[in-house]
């Protein structure tokens, strides 16, 4: 006897596996043209699966990741998105704090890679699509950050592979007398401080923007970045950064504490 099969179930699996087949995280859309399921009923499908916490979708970016949990399974879950996942309320909790956004971002072997954010939940326009950008790692408040606080094999192995750039990012990352002062004050600081007058992404405003990152550290070792974005005339009073400084040392007290839990160390 030929057993029924549950249609719903199936086309659940289905997208399951096309966002594990996916080569980037999927919009609605990329998926729609994957799995050939109609837009409504891959929302449901994608409702249902969020609410069983199998799909996790990017607070910065609103694409659809498999969740964490999965894991467990045997699917292929990157580690990148599954910080993202388990970063989002800590991200959320501090923007609705401070009201400005937030963004984590992690080394990837060849330089910082944002990889999620709270830009979208800020009612502050700051660069909004900014998930998947790298930013400079001697020029970002993530990357000194990063940088300053790893141990000093991999932070041999970040400059090398600096070196090996043409034009200023290489140029820096050989100066070696430049490097030293920059990890003392960043030590000195607990966080990095963007560079005045760069940019993580093309400006789009006249306002000149501030950011300060915080490490991200589990047993003595950096494991993510995270930071807070201002735009500096928005503040007269210049405690602001220190301000900021001890509600992101919270926050990454806190995230290093959930890295721990899930292993991602």
């Amino acid at each position: 006897m030929m057993v029924k099969q549950i249609r719903a179930l199936a086309r659940g699996l289905e997208v399951v596996e096309a966002i594990q087949r996916a080569p980037q995280p999927p919009t609605l859309e990329e998926l729609h043209r994957a799995t050939g399921i109609d837009r409504a009923t891959i929302l449901r499908v994608l409702a249902t699966l969020e609410a069983a916490r199998w799909v996790y979708r990017g607070m910065g970016d609103k694409r659809y990741r498999l969740a964490y949990v999965l894991q467990e399974l045997g699917y292929g879950v990157s580690v990148y998105d599954v910080i993202a996942q388990v970063s989002a309320p800590v991200l959320d909790a501090l923007q609705q704090d401070l009201l400005w956004p937030s963004d984590i971002a992690v080394y990837d072997g060849e330089g910082m890679a944002i990889i999620e954010t709270s830009r979208r939940r800020s009612p502050m326009t700051v660069n909004r699509e900014i998930v998947g950008y790298k930013p400079s790692i001697l020029r970002s408040a993530m990357g000194r950050c990063f940088l300053a606080f790893s141990d000093d094999r991999r932070r041999a192995h970040i400059l090398e592979t600096l070196q090996r750039q043409p034009g200023e990012e290489g140029r820096l990352a050989a100066d070696e007398a430049y490097v030293t002062a920059l990890v003392a004050e960043v030590r000195a600081c607990g966080y990095g401080r963007r560079e005045p007058g760069s940019w993580v992404l093309p400006a789009y405003r006249d306002e000149e923007f501030r950011a300060i990152a915080v490490p991200v550290m589990v047993m003595g070792d950096i494991q993510a970045a995270l930071n807070v974005v201002w735009i500096q005339e928005a503040y007269a009073d210049q405690e602001v950064e220190q301000t900021f400084y001890r509600r992101l040392k919270v926050a990454t007290e806190e995230l290093g504490k959930i890295f721990e839990a899930q292993g991602l160390y």
